[in-house]
Protein backbone atom coordinates (compact mmCIF):
# COMPACT_ATOMS: atom_id res chain seq x y z
CA UNK A 1 0.00 0.00 0.00
CA UNK A 2 1.26 3.76 -0.74
CA UNK A 3 2.20 5.04 2.33
CA UNK A 4 -1.32 7.51 3.48
CA UNK A 5 -0.47 11.16 4.07
CA UNK A 6 -3.66 13.72 4.44
CA UNK A 7 -2.50 15.11 1.23
CA UNK A 8 -2.48 12.08 -0.97
CA UNK A 9 -6.20 12.51 -0.55
CA UNK A 10 -8.29 12.85 -3.38
CA UNK A 11 -6.90 16.30 -5.40
CA UNK A 12 -6.70 18.21 -2.38
CA UNK A 13 -5.16 21.60 -2.52
CA UNK A 14 -4.94 24.72 -0.01
CA UNK A 15 -6.08 27.83 -1.37
CA UNK A 16 -5.26 31.73 -0.07
CA UNK A 17 -6.30 32.21 3.13
CA UNK A 18 -7.59 35.34 4.99
CA UNK A 19 -4.78 37.18 7.21
CA UNK A 20 -6.13 35.56 10.48
CA UNK A 21 -4.56 32.76 10.27
CA UNK A 22 -0.54 32.05 11.29
CA UNK A 23 -1.00 33.07 15.27
CA UNK A 24 2.06 31.65 17.20
CA UNK A 25 -0.23 31.78 20.16
CA UNK A 26 -1.94 28.42 21.88
CA UNK A 27 -5.43 28.79 20.32
CA UNK A 28 -8.41 26.84 21.41
CA UNK A 29 -9.39 25.73 18.16
CA UNK A 30 -6.87 23.54 16.11
CA UNK A 31 -8.44 25.05 13.07
CA UNK A 32 -10.81 27.20 12.34
CA UNK A 33 -12.51 28.60 8.74
CA UNK A 34 -15.26 31.01 9.01
CA UNK A 35 -18.27 29.84 11.23
CA UNK A 36 -16.51 25.90 11.69
CA UNK A 37 -14.10 25.03 13.47
CA UNK A 38 -12.06 21.61 14.84
CA UNK A 39 -11.25 22.00 18.69
CA UNK A 40 -7.82 20.68 19.63
CA UNK A 41 -8.99 17.49 21.34
CA UNK A 42 -10.98 16.36 18.50
CA UNK A 43 -7.56 16.97 16.22
CA UNK A 44 -5.77 15.10 18.63
CA UNK A 45 -8.43 12.24 18.13
CA UNK A 46 -8.63 12.22 14.74
CA UNK A 47 -4.64 12.39 14.23
CA UNK A 48 -4.10 8.78 16.41
CA UNK A 49 -7.16 7.37 14.65
CA UNK A 50 -5.20 8.36 11.56
CA UNK A 51 -1.78 7.28 12.55
CA UNK A 52 -2.85 4.40 14.03
CA UNK A 53 -4.31 3.48 10.12
CA UNK A 54 -0.91 4.29 8.98
CA UNK A 55 0.71 2.03 11.01
CA UNK A 56 -1.54 -1.10 10.11
CA UNK A 57 -1.00 -0.23 6.92
CA UNK A 58 2.84 0.60 6.08
CA UNK A 59 3.81 -1.35 9.13
CA UNK A 60 5.51 1.86 11.15
CA UNK A 61 4.49 5.62 11.92
CA UNK A 62 7.70 6.57 12.74
CA UNK A 63 7.28 8.89 9.45
CA UNK A 64 4.50 11.06 11.42
CA UNK A 65 6.69 11.33 14.65
CA UNK A 66 8.78 13.57 16.07
CA UNK A 67 12.41 13.22 16.85
CA UNK A 68 11.84 12.03 20.59
CA UNK A 69 9.13 9.58 19.33
CA UNK A 70 6.54 10.55 21.73
CA UNK A 71 5.06 13.51 20.01
CA UNK A 72 3.77 14.74 16.40
CA UNK A 73 5.96 15.97 13.65
CA UNK A 74 4.43 19.14 12.67
CA UNK A 75 4.85 18.02 8.55
CA UNK A 76 2.40 15.87 9.56
CA UNK A 77 0.20 18.26 11.85
CA UNK A 78 0.48 21.26 9.25
CA UNK A 79 -0.35 18.88 6.23
CA UNK A 80 -3.29 17.41 8.08
CA UNK A 81 -4.55 21.12 8.57
CA UNK A 82 -4.03 21.99 5.44
CA UNK A 83 -6.20 18.70 4.02
CA UNK A 84 -8.68 19.93 6.22
CA UNK A 85 -9.18 23.43 5.23
CA UNK A 86 -8.69 22.39 1.14
CA UNK A 87 -11.83 20.48 1.80
CA UNK A 88 -13.29 22.88 3.83
CA UNK A 89 -13.42 25.82 1.67
CA UNK A 90 -14.64 23.90 -1.58
CA UNK A 91 -17.64 23.11 0.24
CA UNK A 92 -18.04 27.03 0.73
CA UNK A 93 -17.42 27.17 -2.56
CA UNK A 94 -19.77 24.61 -3.69
CA UNK A 95 -22.55 26.45 -1.44
CA UNK A 96 -22.10 29.82 -2.87
CA UNK A 97 -22.22 28.23 -6.38
CA UNK A 98 -25.49 26.93 -5.65
CA UNK A 99 -24.45 23.42 -6.01
CA UNK A 100 -26.59 20.63 -4.43
CA UNK A 101 -24.33 17.63 -3.14
CA UNK A 102 -26.52 14.84 -3.89
CA UNK A 103 -26.10 11.48 -2.11
CA UNK A 104 -24.44 10.35 -5.85
CA UNK A 105 -22.13 12.61 -5.16
CA UNK A 106 -20.98 11.71 -1.75
CA UNK A 107 -21.09 7.62 -2.67
CA UNK A 108 -18.63 8.57 -5.46
CA UNK A 109 -16.43 10.30 -3.09
CA UNK A 110 -16.92 7.57 -0.91
CA UNK A 111 -15.25 4.99 -3.16
CA UNK A 112 -13.01 7.48 -4.25
CA UNK A 113 -11.58 7.51 -0.78
CA UNK A 114 -12.08 3.63 0.27
CA UNK A 115 -10.04 3.34 -2.77
CA UNK A 116 -6.72 5.61 -1.69
CA UNK A 117 -7.13 4.27 2.27
CA UNK A 118 -6.77 0.92 0.55
CA UNK A 119 -3.70 -1.67 0.72
CA UNK A 120 -2.56 -3.59 -2.76
CA UNK A 121 -4.87 -6.84 -1.53
CA UNK A 122 -7.87 -4.20 -1.63
CA UNK A 123 -8.28 -3.84 2.27
CA UNK A 124 -9.97 -0.73 2.70
CA UNK A 125 -8.68 0.63 5.87
CA UNK A 126 -11.48 3.85 5.57
CA UNK A 127 -13.87 2.55 8.19
CA UNK A 128 -11.33 2.42 10.73
CA UNK A 129 -10.94 6.37 10.14
CA UNK A 130 -12.70 8.76 13.18
CA UNK A 131 -15.82 9.07 12.31
CA UNK A 132 -16.36 12.69 11.86
CA UNK A 133 -13.44 12.68 10.10
CA UNK A 134 -14.74 10.53 7.60
CA UNK A 135 -17.69 12.40 6.97
CA UNK A 136 -15.77 15.82 6.45
CA UNK A 137 -13.66 13.55 4.03
CA UNK A 138 -16.77 12.52 1.80
CA UNK A 139 -18.73 15.86 1.85
CA UNK A 140 -15.41 17.61 0.88
CA UNK A 141 -14.17 15.83 -1.80
CA UNK A 142 -17.67 15.51 -3.16
CA UNK A 143 -17.60 19.45 -2.91
CA UNK A 144 -14.38 19.38 -4.68
CA UNK A 145 -15.73 16.90 -7.70
CA UNK A 146 -18.44 18.90 -8.29
CA UNK A 147 -16.52 22.44 -8.16
CA UNK A 148 -14.10 20.96 -10.20
CA UNK A 149 -16.61 19.66 -13.10
CA UNK A 150 -17.92 23.18 -13.16
CA UNK A 151 -13.86 24.43 -13.68
CA UNK A 152 -13.61 22.43 -16.49
CA UNK A 153 -16.00 24.08 -18.85
CA UNK A 154 -15.03 27.71 -17.20
CA UNK A 155 -11.69 27.25 -16.87
CA UNK A 156 -10.07 28.81 -19.39
CA UNK A 157 -11.56 31.90 -19.34
CA UNK A 158 -9.86 35.44 -19.21
CA UNK A 159 -11.21 35.46 -15.53
CA UNK A 160 -10.30 32.10 -14.38
CA UNK A 161 -6.84 32.00 -16.33
CA UNK A 162 -6.21 35.73 -14.03
CA UNK A 163 -7.16 33.95 -10.79
CA UNK A 164 -4.27 31.46 -11.60
CA UNK A 165 -1.81 34.39 -12.62
CA UNK A 166 -2.28 35.97 -9.53
CA UNK A 167 -2.33 33.37 -6.75
CA UNK A 168 0.64 32.79 -8.69
CA UNK A 169 2.52 35.10 -6.11
CA UNK A 170 6.31 35.07 -7.63
CA UNK A 171 6.03 32.04 -10.06
CA UNK A 172 5.21 34.62 -13.03
CA UNK A 173 6.79 37.62 -11.60
CA UNK A 174 10.47 38.61 -12.33
CA UNK A 175 12.53 37.60 -15.20
CA UNK A 176 11.67 34.17 -15.95
CA UNK A 177 11.70 31.89 -19.01
CA UNK A 178 8.42 29.74 -19.47
CA UNK A 179 9.66 26.49 -21.57
CA UNK A 180 8.18 23.09 -22.68
CA UNK A 181 10.76 20.26 -22.97
CA UNK A 182 10.61 16.46 -24.85
CA UNK A 183 13.60 14.47 -23.42
CA UNK A 184 14.93 10.99 -24.58
CA UNK A 185 17.29 9.75 -21.78
CA UNK A 186 20.71 8.11 -22.74
CA UNK A 187 20.70 5.13 -20.83
CA UNK A 188 19.01 4.18 -17.88
CA UNK A 189 20.50 5.85 -15.31
CA UNK A 190 18.44 9.34 -15.78
CA UNK A 191 21.40 11.27 -14.68
CA UNK A 192 23.08 9.87 -12.36
CA UNK A 193 26.41 8.82 -13.84
CA UNK A 194 27.15 9.99 -16.95
CA UNK A 195 26.14 7.75 -20.12
CA UNK A 196 28.56 6.35 -22.33
CA UNK A 197 29.08 7.64 -25.99
CA UNK A 198 27.07 4.66 -27.79
CA UNK A 199 24.12 5.38 -25.09
CA UNK A 200 24.61 9.50 -26.57
CA UNK A 201 23.98 8.29 -29.81
CA UNK A 202 21.04 6.12 -29.74
CA UNK A 203 19.29 9.12 -27.60
CA UNK A 204 20.12 11.45 -30.52
CA UNK A 205 18.66 8.98 -33.32
CA UNK A 206 15.42 8.48 -30.88
CA UNK A 207 14.47 12.64 -30.69
CA UNK A 208 15.70 13.29 -34.03
CA UNK A 209 12.53 10.92 -35.27
CA UNK A 210 10.81 12.90 -32.46
CA UNK A 211 11.82 15.90 -33.63
CA UNK A 212 11.20 15.28 -37.53
CA UNK A 213 7.18 14.59 -36.50
CA UNK A 214 6.69 18.03 -35.60
CA UNK A 215 4.37 20.81 -37.54
CA UNK A 216 5.69 23.59 -36.51
CA UNK A 217 4.72 23.72 -32.44
CA UNK A 218 1.27 22.78 -32.84
CA UNK A 219 1.54 18.77 -32.30
CA UNK A 220 4.46 19.19 -29.57
CA UNK A 221 2.11 18.44 -26.88
CA UNK A 222 1.00 15.13 -28.11
CA UNK A 223 4.50 14.44 -29.07
CA UNK A 224 5.85 15.29 -25.63
CA UNK A 225 2.72 13.57 -23.81
CA UNK A 226 3.82 10.31 -25.94
CA UNK A 227 7.35 10.24 -26.35
CA UNK A 228 9.11 12.21 -23.40
CA UNK A 229 11.15 10.02 -21.02
CA UNK A 230 10.43 13.05 -18.39
CA UNK A 231 6.58 11.63 -17.42
CA UNK A 232 6.27 14.30 -15.42
CA UNK A 233 6.01 17.30 -17.38
CA UNK A 234 5.51 14.61 -20.38
CA UNK A 235 1.76 14.37 -18.94
CA UNK A 236 1.68 18.31 -19.49
CA UNK A 237 2.18 18.48 -22.46
CA UNK A 238 6.23 19.10 -21.96
CA UNK A 239 5.91 21.81 -19.33
CA UNK A 240 8.21 22.91 -17.26
CA UNK A 241 6.38 26.63 -16.19
CA UNK A 242 8.01 29.68 -16.00
CA UNK A 243 11.43 30.01 -13.99
CA UNK A 244 14.53 32.16 -12.74
CA UNK A 245 17.80 31.77 -14.77
CA UNK A 246 19.60 29.01 -13.39
CA UNK A 247 16.87 26.59 -12.41
CA UNK A 248 17.90 24.34 -15.34
CA UNK A 249 21.43 22.21 -15.76
CA UNK A 250 23.84 24.36 -17.80
CA UNK A 251 23.07 23.45 -21.44
CA UNK A 252 19.28 23.13 -21.12
CA UNK A 253 19.75 26.55 -18.89
CA UNK A 254 22.32 27.99 -22.21
CA UNK A 255 19.06 26.74 -24.52
CA UNK A 256 16.04 28.50 -22.78
CA UNK A 257 18.04 31.71 -22.58
CA UNK A 258 19.03 32.32 -25.95
CA UNK A 259 16.68 30.30 -28.75
CA UNK A 260 13.81 32.31 -30.37
CA UNK A 261 10.87 32.28 -28.47
CA UNK A 262 8.00 30.15 -30.28
CA UNK A 263 10.72 28.15 -32.10
CA UNK A 264 11.65 24.44 -31.48
CA UNK A 265 15.50 24.53 -31.45
CA UNK A 266 17.84 21.59 -32.61
CA UNK A 267 18.47 18.73 -29.95
CA UNK A 268 20.08 20.31 -26.21
CA UNK A 269 22.86 17.39 -24.78
CA UNK A 270 22.34 17.16 -20.97
CA UNK A 271 23.50 14.64 -18.09
CA UNK A 272 20.32 13.02 -19.07
CA UNK A 273 20.32 12.89 -22.68
CA UNK A 274 18.68 15.06 -25.08
CA UNK A 275 16.10 17.80 -25.03
CA UNK A 276 13.59 19.62 -27.63
CA UNK A 277 12.95 22.86 -26.15
CA UNK A 278 9.91 25.04 -26.90
CA UNK A 279 10.57 28.72 -25.28
CA UNK A 280 7.35 30.18 -24.82
CA UNK A 281 7.63 33.35 -23.23
CA UNK A 282 11.00 35.15 -21.75
CA UNK A 283 11.42 38.38 -19.48
CA UNK A 284 9.73 40.38 -17.16
CA UNK A 285 6.42 38.71 -17.58
CA UNK A 286 2.34 40.20 -17.80
CA UNK A 287 -0.03 38.35 -17.49
CA UNK A 288 -0.79 38.47 -21.63
CA UNK A 289 3.17 36.74 -21.95
CA UNK A 290 1.93 33.81 -19.68
CA UNK A 291 -2.19 33.44 -20.70
CA UNK A 292 -1.85 31.15 -23.19
CA UNK A 293 0.41 28.73 -21.39
CA UNK A 294 -1.43 29.06 -18.41
CA UNK A 295 -4.37 27.76 -19.96
CA UNK A 296 -2.05 24.93 -22.13
CA UNK A 297 -1.07 23.76 -18.92
CA UNK A 298 -4.60 23.84 -17.20
CA UNK A 299 -6.20 21.65 -19.91
CA UNK A 300 -4.01 18.81 -18.43
CA UNK A 301 -4.21 19.68 -14.83
CA UNK A 302 -6.69 21.70 -12.98
CA UNK A 303 -4.89 21.22 -9.69
CA UNK A 304 -3.71 25.08 -10.35
CA UNK A 305 -7.50 26.18 -11.01
CA UNK A 306 -8.39 24.93 -8.32
CA UNK A 307 -5.75 26.14 -5.97
CA UNK A 308 -7.43 29.56 -7.37
CA UNK A 309 -10.63 29.12 -7.43
CA UNK A 310 -10.34 28.51 -3.48
CA UNK A 311 -8.22 31.40 -3.00
CA UNK A 312 -10.91 33.54 -4.41
CA UNK A 313 -13.15 31.73 -1.95
CA UNK A 314 -10.73 31.83 1.01
CA UNK A 315 -10.08 36.19 0.66
CA UNK A 316 -13.21 36.77 1.86
CA UNK A 317 -13.30 33.73 5.10
CA UNK A 318 -11.49 34.22 8.25
CA UNK A 319 -9.19 31.33 9.17
CA UNK A 320 -7.26 30.37 12.35
CA UNK A 321 -4.78 28.26 12.89
CA UNK A 322 -3.21 26.82 16.62
CA UNK A 323 0.39 28.19 16.73
CA UNK A 324 1.82 24.45 17.86
CA UNK A 325 0.70 22.43 14.80
CA UNK A 326 1.63 25.18 11.83
CA UNK A 327 2.03 29.08 10.39
CA UNK A 328 -0.25 30.18 8.08
CA UNK A 329 2.28 31.71 5.36
CA UNK A 330 0.53 34.73 3.78
CA UNK A 331 2.96 34.32 0.08
CA UNK A 332 1.92 30.53 -0.50
CA UNK A 333 -1.44 30.44 1.09
CA UNK A 334 -0.43 27.41 3.07
CA UNK A 335 -0.17 26.15 6.44
CA UNK A 336 3.71 25.21 7.51
CA UNK A 337 5.94 23.74 10.13
CA UNK A 338 5.81 26.59 13.26
CA UNK A 339 8.99 28.83 12.75
CA UNK A 340 11.80 27.80 14.77
CA UNK A 341 10.63 24.07 14.63
CA UNK A 342 14.04 22.02 14.00
CA UNK A 343 12.81 19.59 13.49
CA UNK A 344 8.94 20.26 14.75
CA UNK A 345 7.09 18.19 16.86
CA UNK A 346 3.98 18.88 18.41
CA UNK A 347 1.12 16.98 20.87
CA UNK A 348 2.31 13.89 22.94
CA UNK A 349 1.42 10.70 22.05
CA UNK A 350 -1.34 8.47 23.95
CA UNK A 351 -1.02 4.82 23.78
CA UNK A 352 -3.17 3.93 20.70
CA UNK A 353 -5.20 0.78 20.20
CA UNK A 354 -4.73 0.11 16.59
CA UNK A 355 -8.13 -1.54 16.22
CA UNK A 356 -9.67 1.27 18.05
CA UNK A 357 -12.37 3.66 16.17
CA UNK A 358 -12.58 7.25 18.15
CA UNK A 359 -15.44 9.59 17.17
CA UNK A 360 -14.81 13.69 18.24
CA UNK A 361 -17.63 16.05 16.94
CA UNK A 362 -16.57 19.11 14.54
Amino acid sequence: MKKLLPALVAVCVVGLLAPLAGCSTVRPQALTVGSWSLSNRDFSTQMEAFASVYKEANGSDTDLRGPDGTSWSTSFTSAFLNDQLSLRLARIDAAQRGITITDADRQAAQQALEQNFSSAQGSSYFSKLDADYRANLIEGVAAQNAVIAILRTEGTSDAALRRVYEAGGDKYTGTKVCAKHILIFAGTTQGRSTPTDAEYATALTKIREVQSKLTGTSNFGDLARTFSDDTGSGAKGGDLGCNAKGAFVGPFDDAAWNQPIGVVGQPVKTVYGYHLILVTARGELTFDDVKAQIADSLRNDLRSLLDAELARVAADVSVGVDGRYGRYVSATGTITVPSGATPPSTIALRSIDPSAVHSGSN
